[in-house]
């Protein structure tokens, strides 16, 4: 849901009150009018409470909580008591008044124990973020807003739980939508509550406010994609202590192998040799064959410290195109005459440095003092850095684990933690097998079509994965390491297309083109894994296509997870009414 919306949800309340009192007649009437006067005034105050949480601003947000918990408690009294309750278990009649009743609920525990809270705060920076001042993270900077924070954060993710479980399947059409929606905005003011709070939570001790950390900082490159984002091309060191960042060593992924037949760093679940191979064990580049961050994560500190023996205590990942964002407003850089910003971060690293420097030591000379470039040009206080990172976690390209069991479950479950399998999303994820940095140009689309029931429960799909190799050159002007030719010929990407189905869905059949497409099956930690080869010369384009149904009943309808490229991809989602739910 676009945060930008406007639509006044609780205005719906009026249709179920219209027919209450349709069915009660005038023993209603009384009540329906001043919870219709309640709705009005909470639809108002709703939406402009709503847009200052989301702005951050806080005079806002104040200026509107009163008079959104007077509306709130208001419309829950007219929509209460014996004649209310009684129609609540009527056939047909409670499938309209239990939604209402339950928005009017919600709505007095939001504007009570969440959004009141948030009101008292002197300001709402906790929202946007840390930020950097004289070179320094404040670790104690969210203390005075932990437990206001935690208690909104309680109060918004029940209501949203609550919320969803309101059977909606033989609610009027109006109903069951605008229900949705004031549903979704719930859940959307949770999700950036809830993160402010786990930051909160969490930073006195990551940070280093109470002894210095060392992390490694997984460089991928989308430019040969891994589920996750891209290869693992190099591994920083990075301390922190008392909230002041160092850089440490900069090490080449190749480093951290010490010979082709290397043996594994860790063993791993036959569910993850069958869909992996033994490869993302062995060699710190295929780590990240698995979607799920924190599994890759740990094999890449085990990885280090076989080579690097010392504690870490956790792996941030970043790729080039978040780093770029992470750069808005900072004055170009100059690396060995190479010139660079936001825009043209992510084209030079992930592309015209393979031209600008052939040799592999070079690039990896050029990669580093870029990186310790960058690093400077960040802590000396880059203005857009807390939106960078926010854009950056939203498309997957930040991700963090931490090796401390406490930290990595308040982590657990939030967007920065990466992970898949324990969530309900659907999954479209690349690996590459080409070789080379050939995959830069390789764009996708997905478009998800769900049939859904009137509560949103999804009874089946249609995902598309459209894959497009935009490169229109001539492929023998490309340097070697971009357009490959050791695995594969050259300017071919090949990849292995992951497609793993939300918790309860099934893979019926899969096309590419208007053909049956050879797959191969298999499970991870309960769900269900399709694999298929793909192979694009220059210039083409291939369409597959997956048709996926509940195996037990409709599910709801999770994400869509989609591996992050050298652009974003494009993700459309349509839904239509299913026959028989």
């Amino acid at each position: 849901m676009e945060s930008g919306r406007r639509r006044v949800p609780w205005r719906w309340v009026a249709t179920g009150m219209v027919v209450s009192v349709l069915v009660c007649g005038g023993l209603m009437v009384w009540d329906a009018w001043h919870a219709y006067r309640a709705s009005e005034d909470l639809s108002a105050h709703a939406v402009q409470a709503r847009d200052a949480l989301l702005a951050r601003d806080a005079d806002g947000l104040r200026a509107e909580v009163g008079a959104l918990q007077d509306a709130a408690h208001r419309l829950d009294g007219a929509t209460d008591g014996p004649l209310w309750g009684a129609s609540a278990v009527l056939p047909w009649i409670g499938d309209q008044v239990q939604p209402v009743q339950a928005i009017a609920r919600a709505s007095v525990a939001v504007a009570d124990d969440a959004l009141g809270p948030l009101a008292e705060l002197a300001d709402l920076d906790a929202l946007a973020g840390p930020s950097i001042v004289d070179g320094r993270f404040d670790p104690y900077l969210l203390e005075p807003a932990r437990e206001p924070l935690g208690r909104a954060a309680a109060t918004l993710l029940e209501q949203s739980e609550v919320l969803g479980a309101v059977p909606l399947a033989g609610a009027v059409e109006i109903l069951a939508e605008e229900y949705r929606e004031a549903a979704d905005q719930v859940t959307e003011m949770a999700a950036l509550v809830d993160g402010a709070h786990r930051a909160a939570t969490l930073m006195p001790t990551m940070l280093g406010g109470q002894e210095k950390r060392t992390y490694l900082v997984m460089v991928q490159n989308n430019a040969e994609p891994r589920a996750t984002g891209g290869i693992t091309g190099v591994v920083l060191e990075l301390t922190v202590d008392d909230g002041r960042l160092a850089s440490g060593r900069f090490v080449p992924a190749r480093a951290l192998v010490a010979a082709r037949d290397a043996s594994a760093v860790d063993s791993i679940t036959d569910e993850e040799e069958q869909a992996f191979t033994a490869r993302m064990a062995v060699f710190p580049q295929d780590a990240n064959f698995t979607p799920e961050f924190p599994r890759a994560a740990q094999l890449i500190s085990t990885f280090w410290t076989r080579v690097h023996p010392g504690d870490v205590d956790g792996v941030l990942a970043v790729d080039p195109v978040a780093l770029g964002y992470l750069l808005s407003g900072v004055a170009p850089i100059e690396v060995d005459g190479v010139m660079l910003d936001s825009q043209s971060l992510a084209a030079t690293m992930l592309n015209s440095a393979y031209s600008l420097f052939e040799d592999a030591e070079e690039q990896d000379e050029f990669f580093a003092e870029a990186a310790s470039a960058i690093f400077d040009a960040i802590i000396a206080g880059a203005p857009g850095i807390s939106t960078g990172i926010e854009r950056g976690i939203d498309e997957r390209r930040v991700l963090l684990w931490s090796a401390h069991d406490a930290e990595q479950k308040v982590l657990a479950g939030s967007a920065i933690a990466g992970t898949f399998f324990e969530d309900d999303a659907f999954g479209v994820f690349l690996n590459d097998g080409s070789g080379s940095k050939i995959g830069y140009y390789v764009d996708t689309a997905v478009d998800v079509a769900d049939r859904v029931c009137k509560d949103g429960a999804v009874v089946s799909q249609e995902v598309t994965v459209t894959l497009t190799h935009a490169f229109d050159g001539d492929v023998a002007e490309l340097p070697d390491y971009v357009a490959g030719g050791t695995f594969v010929d050259a300017g071919e990407f090949h990849a292995n297309l992951m497609v793993v189905p939300s918790p309860g869905m099934r893979v019926l059949s899969a096309r590419e083109g208007g053909e049956a497409a050879w797959v191969a099956t298999s499970s991870l930690e309960g769900r269900s894994v399709v694999s298929t080869r793909v192979v694009l010369l220059p210039g083409e384009e291939a369409t597959y296509t997956f048709e996926t149904d509940a195996i037990e009943g409709a599910v709801p309808a999770g994400d869509v997870v989609v591996t992050p490229g050298a652009r974003t991809a494009v993700v459309e989602r349509t839904e239509r009414e299913a026959v028989g739910c």
